[in-house]
């Protein structure tokens, strides 16, 4: 296992500062205030305290309290949570540099999940434009019924390409509609997990798994996630999860 010197850990850390504005965000800021300051003195464990506890899994955070936190976790080797708070920080400021950031951080440590393809890179697009895009398929649709209504009043034929554009439309605003449903990843935070062929515990273990690796949900049955692993599809508990 490859253990990055502080030197790498120095300029990694400032490589992602340079990803967003360092303003922490967090209800309780003289915490957060007391936690900068211990943070430039190097007094990381203490300062890993306090921004670990203005860390939410379920709301937004701040971008500069998640690339801390996945800084002080790389720093310490724990390469599970630094994935998670930069996946985390995906979320709400992608870049092709975070992602390959990932991908990298995680062939090192032979974590499956990070890599960088052209889905991850239609969700970059799509989190950065995804307020234009409705806006377009508005101006798009508009133009499409002026169009077809003004015909109709005048009796015209509609042309083909009109029709064809109508069905384009409402394909585009469906998958528009469901692209957040539909990227749902989670990460693997306990080890010696177990992979299951069925919602059971009591069911057949597929594969026994560390933690730290990145997978897509597509479903759930009551306590366990449906998810793909090694292009199929299995089950694993929830609370063996942490959902990004």
């Amino acid at each position: 296992m490859q253990v990055p010197n502080k030197k790498n850990l120095f300029f990694s850390f400032l490589f992602l500062a340079s990803l967003a504005p360092m303003m922490a965000f967090s209800a309780n800021q003289k915490e957060l205030k007391t936690a900068d300051s211990l943070f430039a003195i190097a007094r990381y464990p203490e300062a890993q305290t306090l921004y670990k506890k203005n860390f939410s899994l379920s709301e937004k955070n701040g971008q500069a309290l998640l690339l801390k936190l996945a800084f002080l976790a790389e720093k310490t080797n724990n390469y599970t949570d630094c994935l998670f708070y930069l996946s985390k920080l995906a979320l709400v400021q992608p870049s092709r540099h975070l992602f390959e950031k990932m991908d990298k951080l995680a062939k090192e440590q032979n974590l499956s999940g990070y890599e960088f393809d052209d889905y991850n890179y239609f969700i970059i697009f799509y989190r950065k434009y995804g307020d234009y895009i409705p806006i377009l398929l508005l101006t798009l649709g508009t133009y499409i019924v002026v169009i077809m209504v003004t015909k109709t009043r005048r009796k015209e034929p509609i042309l083909q390409i009109h029709k064809i554009s109508i069905i384009v439309y409402l394909l585009a605003l469906l998958g528009i509609l469901n692209v957040p449903s539909l990227y749902q990843t989670c990460i693997i935070v306990n080890e010696n997990t177990f992979l299951r062929d069925e919602p059971s515990s009591a069911a057949g273990v597929v594969e026994k798994v560390g933690k730290g690796h990145k997978l897509t949900i597509i479903g759930s049955v009551d306590h366990w996630d449906r998810v793909i692993w090694n292009n199929r599809i299995v089950y694993i508990r929830k609370s063996d999860l942490w959902n990004i």
